[in-house]
């Protein structure tokens, strides 16, 4: 499917490749080119020749610039996954503690804030946020700089960006399920035994609810690479996103079908990774 996919876009690497260079799209200059991408041969034929050299860790070279794609993605391919994968753990791990303590005063700070958070991650673009924290901390106040030196500085607050846009729905989520909690026979059997509420729900309603959040955190995980294309782009972060985009620009076939594939192998991945998680932490499963 995504080697069909990709191939039906509405123009060709050999049109833009002519194009970048100013040549005329003759028939001669079409068929060279053609031939030195290896798109003359038949689409079965390049589907198994991409297939089998990425089953055997080659996964081509760019059709614009010749360049081994699977060495642009080792370089590029930290910087998209810290970003998305960092901002998602430790929005994670806040979501937790917050969602427990809106749950235990409903109508309280923590319940308002992350009632706050949710609106806001629903209301304002992640682009906008960006624009703003530049503007202030790096024109106005002048306390970080974005654009020069080591990209550390952009990269901690690209995480930030991206936990701060997650935080609000999964604390949420965790809100909701303790609450639900909260209403079950052995919560309420164990806080009549004289236990504080927040005993019982911190001791023995911790592990149900933990499943809830990394059900919840499972579909995010699509977010990683593609959330954060907005936030490489705003803070020059030399990810994949830039890479992609180019490739997307000149039609490179090649680039975007590893993408792809990548993106699927890393959910599958994921999905695996979360639901024997979810095994080990559910014991009703085990039963």
């Amino acid at each position: 499917m995504i080697f069909g996919v990709v191939r039906l876009m509405p123009s060709t690497p050999v049109e833009q490749w002519l194009t970048s260079f100013n040549l005329p799209h003759t028939e001669e200059n079409i068929e060279k080119v053609t031939k030195l991408m290896g798109l003359d041969r038949s689409l079965p034929e390049q589907y198994f020749a991409w297939m089998g050299n990425f089953l055997r860790g080659n996964w081509g070279q760019s059709l614009i610039s010749h360049v081994a794609i699977k060495d642009i993605f080792m370089q590029k391919m930290p910087y998209s996954v810290s970003i998305g994968l960092g901002g998602l753990l430790l929005s994670a791990v806040l979501s937790f503690f917050l969602g427990y303590r809106a749950a235990l005063h409903a109508g309280g700070l923590c319940d308002r804030l992350s009632s706050a958070l949710a609106v806001f991650s629903q209301s304002i673009p992640s682009f906008i946020t960006s624009v703003f924290i530049i503007y202030f901390l790096s024109v106005r106040l002048r306390v970080v700089k974005f654009f020069t030196g080591t990209v550390a500085n952009a990269m901690v607050t690209a995480i930030l960006v991206t936990a701060l846009y997650q935080l609000g729905g999964l604390s949420r989520v965790v809100r909701n399920a303790f609450r639900e909690e909260m209403t079950k026979s052995y919560v309420r059997f164990s806080i009549s035994r004289g236990f504080s509420r927040e005993y019982v729900l911190w001791r023995h309603a911790s592990r149900p609810v933990l499943c809830t959040l990394i059900a919840a955190v499972i579909a995010n995980f699509a977010w990683v690479f593609g959330g954060s294309t907005v936030l490489e782009f705003a803070f020059t972060i030399p990810g994949v996103s830039y890479f992609l985009v180019d490739s997307m620009k000149s039609s490179d076939y090649t680039v975007l079908q590893t993408y792809l594939l990548v993106i699927v192998i890393w959910m599958f991945l994921v999905h695996l990774a979360l639901n024997l998680a979810l095994y080990a932490l559910d014991v009703r499963r085990r039963a």
